[in-house]
């Protein structure tokens, strides 16, 4: 060993916006990188349609009950939800160096 410890770098949030075009903007640091992740307009009712389905096989949901659990927090919590599992998934440096190459 030459002494020298590699220190493993991780994928912080630094926070996420919506602009006026509708995309969720999700800014991420990793060392001195600084990336965004752009989700296309709708990915509101992608994440409803993919949270409906999954909640009315799972566990029998109504559209009545999915709405009240929507309109009362459940859509804040999915997005937030949503947004933890992209920072873990570029959490790793082949997948970091895969966004960096992307073209928004």
């Amino acid at each position: 060993m030459n002494g020298l410890v590699e220190k493993k770098l991780s994928t912080k949030l630094l926070g996420a916006e919506e602009n006026l075009a509708g995309e969720l903007i999700v800014h991420m640091k990793r060392g001195n990188e600084e990336l965004d992740y752009y989700y296309a307009p709708g990915y509101q009712a992608d994440e409803y349609d993919a949270e409906l389905e999954w909640r009315q096989s799972e566990y029998s949901w109504t559209q009545d009950q999915f709405d009240k659990y929507w309109d009362n927090g459940g859509e804040e919590e999915i997005i937030k939800n949503m947004i933890t599992q992209l920072v873990e998934w570029y959490d790793d440096e082949c997948n970091w160096e895969e966004l960096k190459n992307m073209e928004w």
